[in-house]
């Protein structure tokens, strides 16, 4: 690969995050790529070293992270790791898909908001962390995923996620629960 083609590259991904390709694709250095589990494409995103700090990102052009409502994204995606990292001890991408109502069930267990506002803030926080590459949201299919942006978490990161994992309701659980409470 030519000096070209790898500004190329890196210039798409500052300017759209990761980027989703035919496994065939060319890549330059320094960029991890994922395979996704059917193998029909693979994620091209920035390796960034660990600890890097703002100067760091600035001078390879990557935006720092900057999120509209971050308590409720963050919680979103804590209760997307909850879904769909099926097992902790092992790699949490590709991961696998849950249901917007899963998601929003574990969401809704460590909110406790009432229904219509917690709706509003899980589909909003789904929607920025799926922009952000964090997340792949299939609308139609209500369906989310771990997005590749998770494969670049180091395993201090990971060591604590999993503590995360174990903490939050998992909705099978969550779903007896209210079951049980019916009857």
């Amino acid at each position: 690969m030519n000096e070209s083609e790898t500004a190329l590259w890196w210039a798409r991904v500052r300017a759209a995050g990761p980027q989703r390709v035919a496994p065939s694709s060319a890549f330059p250095a320094g960029m991890l790529r994922l395979i996704e589990p059917d193998v029909t494409a693979v994620w091209l995103l920035t390796v960034v070293p660990g600890g890097a700090m703002p100067s760091v990102l600035e001078e390879l052009g990557l935006p720092a992270l900057a999120v509209e409502q971050p308590n409720d994204t963050a919680r979103v995606l804590a209760a997307c790791l909850r879904c769909c990292w099926a097992e902790p001890t092992g790699p949490m991408w590709p991961g696998t898909s849950a249901s917007r109502d899963e998601v929003g069930a574990v969401f809704g267990e460590i909110t406790n908001r009432d229904e219509a506002a917690s709706n509003r803030a899980l589909l909003a926080a789904i929607r920025r962390l799926a922009g952000a590459g964090w997340l792949l949201w299939d609308e139609p299919g209500q369906m989310v995923r771990l997005g590749p942006r998770v494969a670049a978490w180091e395993s201090a990161d990971l060591s604590a996620l999993r503590e995360l994992w174990r903490m939050l309701p998992s909705s099978v659980a969550i779903g007896r629960t209210d079951a049980e409470g019916l009857r």
